[in-house]
């Protein structure tokens, strides 16, 4: 028994002599919130190079971490194409088994939201193409650029339209309450106070 406890407390003082030798310490917060890591270290080099390391391995965490969200967000924007996709076929369907309306069915997607649709494919074909045949070609030069900048300019004349037509109702408005104002002081003159 006495033994045990002489070995012991040599083998105590001799890790104590190893860690007060090397006074060079590191001490680190893992990924876990409460995991500590502490590890000597013998020179100033070894402490660089461990916590370049360290970086490292917490920016490759970050950028595994990111690429799996985009997975998930990929994965529920492939569900929603798919939705849309069916609607689509739906309501083709359904346009083909009826007679020809007299006033054509408002859009599936609204022009914005298909706008939308077109920038966020151009975005992810650009992400997933290989990095030569993005130096080579312009993004802004793609065929979706095109379609979207044609789609914008059909908007705009929409709105154009719209604006002309709201102002001439607003002039007329205007020159109609402009009469019904003259007709209310023709019918009821201003009577006149004096003190």
């Amino acid at each position: 028994m006495q033994e045990r406890k002489r070995r012991a407390r040599r083998e105590y003082q001799e890790k104590d002599r190893v860690y007060f030798h090397n006074r060079k310490f590191i001490c680190s917060m893992a990924v876990a919130a409460y995991t500590i890591l502490i590890l000597p270290l013998q020179s100033s080099r070894e402490a660089l190079t461990f916590y370049l390391w360290l970086r490292r391995m917490k920016e490759l965490e970050q950028e595994r971490d990111a690429l799996l969200d985009g997975l998930q967000l990929v994965d529920k924007a492939r569900e929603w194409y798919r939705d849309k996709l069916r609607e689509a076929e739906q309501h083709k369907k359904l346009q083909c088994d009826m007679d020809l309306p007299m006033v054509p069915p408002p859009p599936l997607l609204g022009s914005s939201l298909m706008v939308q649709i077109q920038e966020v494919n151009r975005f992810l074909s650009y992400l997933i193409s290989p990095p030569e045949k993005v130096s080579r070609r312009h993004p802004s030069c793609t065929t979706t650029t095109c379609d979207t900048l044609n789609t914008l300019k059909y908007q705009n004349e929409l709105l154009n339209r719209e604006l002309s037509m709201q102002s001439e109702r607003l002039w007329k408005l205007q020159r109609e309450n402009t009469a019904l104002y003259r007709e209310l002081e023709e019918r009821h003159p201003p009577r006149a106070t004096f003190i």
